[in-house]
């Protein structure tokens, strides 16, 4: 079977499939992940203590097996929701803020949409391309090639221009090519960077290093930044967050601008993560290259 049929069957097992079902397999999978990924799970009780050590670990429990289950329902639902797009033109998706992005894509300028792995992302730049917004999102190849070709496909089909991260000087000259065609650009900040990609700025109270990036690329072609987040409702709706444009700190010295940048995206990251904990991929080794140890 090739990447393309399995894609087919898949995409009709979930079309047929209720959302209730979806949400209820996805929360009994979590609970069990809770306990069945025992690495990972350890992963993310440290990085909850680094980051909350003032909450008590029964505390800290709750939240990753709430993070458990709202993982496992991201993920059905993000193809869900490829089986079934119409679904995301519904109330089920909601935005808040799009005034602030209409303002921007009126200056007919690129756009960095700076975000996290918090929410369902996948769903939130599908809704923004279905909308008709001119989004382009980087990803990996997977071990399995014969799904590789079938992932631009996927994008493609709600909107989304897929920009591959390897080679990686590829892809940075196609994504600042997309920005100064005055296109939105997905960047996430909140994982561990490669060593020569990163700056270390605050990050719950470790100096920890973060992509550089985003605000590389917004200083080099002129975009603006803009970040946007995800949000899971109570009725396992979604609420799309489209906070108010970064205003970018130019004064004169390139590498400090960068760095002061980074640092106040950073602490807007960490704030909305510390608002909504539960939604956070606590199971990355964030805190690994920790600088003030």
């Amino acid at each position: 079977m090739n990447g393309q049929t399995f894609v087919k069957i898949a995409k009709w097992i979930f079309r047929i499939t209720p959302f209730p079902v979806i949400c209820g397999l996805g929360d009994g999978i979590g609970r069990l992940l809770f306990y069945l990924m025992k690495e990972r799970t350890a992963i993310g009780l440290s990085n909850l203590k680094r980051a909350f050590p003032e909450k008590p670990e029964q505390e800290r429990r709750r939240i990753l097996k709430t993070f458990w289950r709202n993982f496992c329902k991201d993920m059905l639902e993000a193809i869900k929701y490829f089986a079934t797009p119409s679904a995301i033109m519904s109330k089920r998706v909601t935005l808040v803020g799009q005034e602030h992005l209409d303002r921007l894509v009126a200056q007919k300028k690129g756009i960095v949409l700076l975000s996290a792995h918090l929410g369902n992302f996948p769903i939130l730049c599908m809704k923004l391309g279905m909308e008709g917004y001119p989004i382009a999102v980087l990803y990996s190849e997977m071990h399995n090639r014969l799904f590789n070709p079938v992932i631009p496909l996927m994008m493609r089909s709600t909107g989304i221009e897929p920009i591959s991260d390897r080679p990686r000087h590829a892809c940075v000259g196609k994504s600042m090519s997309w920005l100064k065609k005055g296109g939105l650009l997905f960047l996430q900040i909140d994982q561990s960077p490669p060593t020569d990609a990163g700056l270390p700025v605050d990050f719950f109270g470790w100096e920890t290093p973060t992509s550089r990036g985003p605000v590389s690329m917004a200083m080099r072609t002129d975009a603006n930044i803009l970040p946007v987040f995800i949000v899971r409702e109570k009725n396992n709706h979604h609420r799309i967050i489209i906070d108010k444009p970064f205003p970018l700190k130019r004064e004169g010295d390139s590498n400090r601008d960068v760095l002061l940048n980074l640092a106040a995206l950073s602490k807007i990251t960490e704030d909305f993560i510390r608002q909504y904990p539960a939604h956070w991929w606590w199971f990355h080794r964030r805190f690994k290259k920790v600088i003030n140890e």
